[in-house]
Order: structure tokens, then C-alpha cells, then sequence
């Protein structure tokens, strides 16, 4: 099972009512017609773009999380953004290698600190508590 997310962004003169059909439209498709599951919608609201986009400096940006085990999942979803009017960009990326990598590094850390515990080895760290002090 492999781990997504696709950040939409949407014009902000979108209708409450419009908005809601274009994010409902998109977790049908995913739900659906491609197989996802597990699937979590974060509207994260009106923010600023770093570039305008269609003459809009600012987009309503929804972020959809889910996992698909199908191949055309992606595809499926990013073919029916671009036909899309509404949507401004779209950017899909694929978590589970992230994922995979974080939890090996903190395997590795927590092994390192467990080897420098036994060995009473100090870390190193870069600040302690007194040095947060000092002005």
C-alpha cells in the first residue's frame, strides 16, 4: 500500500458552494473511481501565493491524503485535476518512501543514544539547556 498526498490549489473567489463540490468531487474520484483509502481531507484555508496565478495572489489550498495499492490511482486523479477549470495547480507526491526513511532514522538515533547511554559517552549536543540562557 503506498502513501499519498495532493495539494490542490483553488482560485479564492470560489463560492463556499463551489468549493465544496470541487473538494467533494475530488474524494468521490479518489474514494471511487481510482480505489484510495484511507482518506483524509486538511483544508488549510485562503494563504498567499508566492507567485500569481492567473492574475490571483492568493489560492484556497486543500490538502487530500490517502493510500491506493492501484498503479492508475495517481494518473486517474491528476487527469481529471487538469480538466478541471477550477483548480489552479495540483502536486501529487508519494509519502511511504519519506515515511520508511524517517522511521530509519529514528531506529538509528535511538540505537546511537542507547550505545552512547551504555558507554556514558556525552552526545555532543549543539545547545544545552544552560547555553539557551546566554545572551
Amino acid at each position: 500500500m503506498r502513501h499519498y498526498e495532493t495539494m490542490v490549489v483553488l482560485p479564492p473567489n470560489l463560492g463556499e458552494a463551489d468549493l465544496e463540490a470541487v473538494v467533494s468531487q475530488v474524494e468521490k474520484d479518489l474514494l471511487e473511481r481510482f480505489g484510495g483509502q484511507n482518506l483524509a481531507i486538511n483544508r488549510w484555508g485562503k494563504r498567499t501565493l508566492a507567485y500569481p496565478i492567473r492574475k490571483f495572489t492568493e489560492g484556497y489550498y486543500v490538502l487530500f491524503e490517502y493510500d491506493s495499492d492501484r498503479e492508475d490511482c495517481v494518473a486517474g486523479v491528476e487527469q481529471r485535476l487538469r480538466l478541471n477549470e477550477s483548480v489552479m495547480r495540483y502536486l501529487t507526491v508519494r509519502r511511504d518512501e519519506e515515511l520508511q526513511s524517517e522511521a530509519k532514522m529514528k531506529a538509528r538515533t535511538a540505537k546511537r543514544r542507547r550505545h552512547a547511554e551504555e558507554e556514558d559517552v556525552d552526545l555532543g549536543d549543539t545547545f544545552s539547556e544552560e547555553d539557551q540562557d546566554v545572551e
